[in-house]
């Protein structure tokens, strides 16, 4: 028997029809999935059960898709320590939790729908907060939202953007590869799918530049540029948004206070997460060893390859 949270009804069909998710082999994938994880001497892995189904739901319940999935995951936080620094909740995380500067909203698009996000470009100050802090704090968010949101990890996230007063000397920060590496965890670590991004306040000049890069995009759709605030509350759904946006979804007050006491509770989590990661020297070793015996290293055909990943 699985230790996972039940899923409210509309999420669960979300799960069986668009996931694959089937109660009668549920229970096997997972088992299969933490086995796997023992096995690999070089990999030290969280194999709970909430946090194995996670990968594996949004992998469609393909347990080789979600082993390299995991593997990466693991392989990304141990060889980009520059960006994820110390695993510790310190001042700058709880400082950036407090600033008004992200929010996640506590009502999802409907039961079986995706999380919101909302992000208040205009409380960054560049001063305080880099880039690599803004990445940081996403992916300590993302590790929280792993264990405990369902929504997130089955339906997706919206993100909602308000671009008033940006500072544009944040901007300067980006560069092309900071930004691949970065995106290479959203993308290929976590365990969700961005369903959409909703860009509001953006001056006239602002919304070009946008203009241009979701041209260039190979998902243009996933990409929302609204000219007013009454064109985002008409997609989005006023019950959906935030008070200060003239919506019934909480306030982002309650949204920075609740996400704090989170961050807080999962000091120890994150304590332990230092014990976790891929030791490159024994995975070369491995390696080594299942080019010597390849019938014994069949388990893990491929795995290998992430060791050669470049971010950059």
């Amino acid at each position: 028997m699985t230790n996972i949270r039940s899923l409210v009804p509309e999420l669960a069909e979300q799960a069986r029809i668009k996931l694959k998710e089937d109660e009668t082999t549920r229970a096997d994938c997972i088992e299969a999935l933490r086995a796997w994880i023992t096995e690999l001497n070089y990999l030290q892995a969280r194999t709970d059960d909430q946090f194995l189904v996670a990968f594996l739901r949004h992998c469609h319940w393909n347990v080789d898709e979600a082993k390299k999935r995991v593997l990466f995951y693991y392989t990304y936080k141990s060889k980009e320590k520059e960006l994820f620094k110390s695993r510790l909740v310190d001042d700058k995380l709880l400082e950036m939790a407090r600033s008004g500067i992200f929010a996640t909203l506590p009502s999802p698009i409907g039961p079986g729908g995706p999380r919101i996000h909302y992000t208040r470009m205009g409380h960054i100050e560049p001063s305080k907060h880099s880039v690599s802090d803004i990445f940081r704090f996403h992916a300590f968010r993302a590790e929280i939202e792993i264990n405990t949101d369902d929504n997130w990890n089955i339906a997706g996230v919206v993100e909602i953007i308000d671009f008033t007063k940006i500072p544009y000397s944040l901007l300067l920060q980006f560069d092309p590869g900071m930004f691949r590496r970065m995106n290479a965890f959203l993308e290929h670590g976590i365990p969700t799918n961005l369903v959409a991004t909703h860009i509001v306040n953006a001056s006239r000049e602002t919304q070009f530049v946008l203009g241009l890069v979701r041209n260039a995009m190979k998902q243009k759709e996933l990409l929302h540029i609204h000219s007013n605030l009454e064109s985002l509350q008409r997609v989005i759904g006023k019950e959906y948004l935030p008070a200060e946006l003239g919506g019934d979804n909480g306030t982002l007050s309650d949204a920075m206070t609740r996400y704090e006491t989170q961050l807080t509770s999962f000091v120890p989590y994150f304590k332990e997460e230092e014990r976790y990661g891929v030791d490159e020297k024994l995975r070369e070793a491995s390696e080594k060893e299942q080019e010597k015996t390849p019938a014994l290293g069949a388990g893990v055909a491929n795995e290998g390859s992430f060791r050669k990943l470049n971010f950059d």
